[in-house]
């Protein structure tokens, strides 16, 4: 089984390499020479697949570049311009943990950035939190490299943090279960500050407690309760100091994501902030955070899935958030024309 997953991991590994490989050995666009000197940017991932003509949702919030106002790279559009003092890069990375990587890395590779900030909408397994919170996670786990398990008798893994039995689960009482369990392990974490091809094994990926800190100072702030006559059921907050965690799939089980809660105490559930996470850090890049909105409880709510109906609402509450964070970060560009002297936009 460990075969296989590294297998699977170098698999990847490479199919993500290649794609900067094939943009390197292309003779660059103009904009991407003279960007590179340009004060380094801030690099925005959106979960989503991006969007050529807006890509932020906040009106007047993102000005595009007159000169680059995008560029084009590996099927992927990267939106050039400012957000307040800031340069920003905007760009979306689709669903899943091989997108998410692929994108980061690119981002990484190809741009000068000075800090990931990653953002879009995830599932809720804390039942104290509501549909519509903005959640900021200081930490997030992967919780989708497992070894499923024959039997409650086979070996936790040496790697292993934490096992779910199905028996738990059985109605109306516990009994044997032929699917056996899920054995949660730990990943296999590469980077430029350990030794080459040496492996840490690490479950938990920490957000930048710098960015942590510009984060607190808007705590309080008001988001929309509704948006073109649809409203969420409660007032949605800001909520700082939780977990969150990913995995390849989307969780609409509230038995499962109940476990993921109980088990790990995370708060928020989706498909790419922890690959985010984990190329940023494996790039030495440790000023990564992201900003998730939760669209729908995992399954806990009463009816169908809310999703699809809270969609825009919910997008201009977590980018109101994203661009509130991206004008508390202190601008290079000041920096370079004003010296220690305080100074404004």
């Amino acid at each position: 089984m460990a075969g296989k997953q590294t297998k699977l991991l170098l698999l990847v590994s490479v199919v993500i390499s290649s794609l900067a490989v094939n943009v390197l050995a292309a003779p660059l666009p103009r904009a991407i020479k003279e960007l590179s000197v340009r004060p380094p940017f801030l690099g925005l991932i959106s979960s989503g697949s991006g969007n050529q003509e807006t890509p932020f949702s906040v009106d007047g919030a993102f000005k595009p570049d007159p000169d680059f106002p995008y560029v084009d790279l590996s099927g992927r559009r990267f939106h050039i311009g400012t957000i307040g003092s800031n340069g920003v890069i905007i760009v979306g990375c689709g669903t899943g943990l091989v997108n998410a990587a692929a994108t980061t890395q690119l981002l990484l590779d190809i741009f000068p950035i000075r800090a990931v900030i990653h953002y879009g909408s995830a599932g809720g397994a804390d039942s104290s939190l509501s549909l519509g919170d903005v959640l900021i996670p200081t930490q997030f786990s992967q919780t989708g490299l497992w070894d499923w398990l024959k039997s409650e008798t086979a070996p936790q893994p040496d790697n292993g943090v934490a096992d779910l039995e199905f028996r738990r689960y059985h109605i109306p009482s516990f009994g044997f279960n032929l699917l056996g369990r899920v054995a949660y392990m730990k990943e296999h974490f590469f980077s430029v500050t350990g030794e080459p091809d040496v492996p840490e094994r690490k479950f938990w990926f920490p957000a930048s407690e710098n960015l942590l800190q510009i984060a607190s100072t808007l705590e309080g702030i008001e988001l929309d309760l509704c948006l073109a006559g649809v409203c969420l059921p409660k007032q949605p907050k800001l909520v700082l100091g939780v977990k969150g965690t990913t995995a390849d799939f989307f969780v609409e089980n509230a038995a499962y994501s109940n476990f993921l809660h109980s088990t790990f105490n995370v708060s928020s559930i989706d498909m790419e902030s922890a690959a985010v996470f984990m190329t940023s850090l494996s790039n030495g890049k440790s000023e990564v955070i992201a900003i998730r909105g939760l669209a729908n409880l995992a399954g806990a709510e009463e009816g169908e899935d809310s999703s699809d109906r809270y969609d825009a609402l919910l997008a201009v509450n977590v980018e109101k958030i994203v661009a509130a964070l991206v004008n508390a970060i202190p601008s290079p560009r000041l920096g370079s024309i004003c010296g220690n002297r305080k100074c404004s936009a």
